[in-house]
């Protein structure tokens, strides 16, 4: 009778990482940032694949995809909105103009600056790059029907208005005691600068068809 018990214990099934039951809507809280971890470095990944298969680097798509917004810029307002050095931003541009990808002109309204502008090689690559993103997440969700893919979607929309609310306040600018001053926008304070590099490829995405 013991062994058998004992038997009947050792049978059951035990609970797996994937299949335990839910505790909290924090604990799968827990889950759903553990998994956003995890794509956002693969996502770093797959983008670096993308540009090094169209000849670029990352730094380079971005850049090509501020001009795409842009239409035309000077160098310093690149260098800005990359949020790297103007001196890098010279040397990105440099290499995309030698390679037919964008050009310069003189600033009219001033004579010490240059415009830079998108060519017709550099739009095309720009296609080649979205050609390329939307090839590997077709073959990602093959077999999916379009209802789940759209319904994903708009739920990753919600969850990423959501997140930039929850997490302004770890961005709010710091006191000289080292206080965060989260909702300081009364007093003049400026919203945290995005640093997602990649917000122009994401927002821009859909329009190069």
């Amino acid at each position: 009778m013991h062994g058998a018990c004992r038997r009947t214990v050792d049978c059951v099934p035990q609970a797996t990482e994937s299949s335990r039951a839910v505790e909290s809507p924090r604990e799968a809280a827990v889950d759903l940032l553990t998994q956003l971890i995890s794509l956002s470095r693969r996502s770093r990944s797959f983008s670096t694949a993308v540009a090094h298969q169209c000849g670029l680097q990352p730094s380079q798509v971005n850049l090509l995809f501020s001009l795409y917004r842009a239409s035309e810029c000077r160098v310093a307002a690149l260098a800005e909105q990359q949020l790297v050095d103007p001196s890098v931003a010279s040397r990105q541009i440099a290499g995309l103009e030698k390679e037919g990808l964008l050009s310069r002109r003189p600033d009219p309204e001033d004579g010490r600056a240059s415009l830079v502008s998108l060519t017709d090689a550099g739009l095309a690559r720009l296609k080649q790059v979205r050609e390329l993103h939307m090839g590997a997440m077709a073959q990602a969700v093959a077999g999916w029907p379009a209802e789940r893919i759209h319904h994903l979607a708009q739920d990753l929309e919600e969850l990423i208005g959501n997140a930039e609310h929850a997490y302004q306040s770890l961005a709010a600018p710091v006191d000289d005691a080292g206080t965060s001053r989260a909702g300081a926008s009364s007093s003049g304070d400026q919203p945290a600068k995005d640093l997602s590099g990649d917000q122009p490829a994401h927002e821009l995405m859909k329009e190069l068809s």
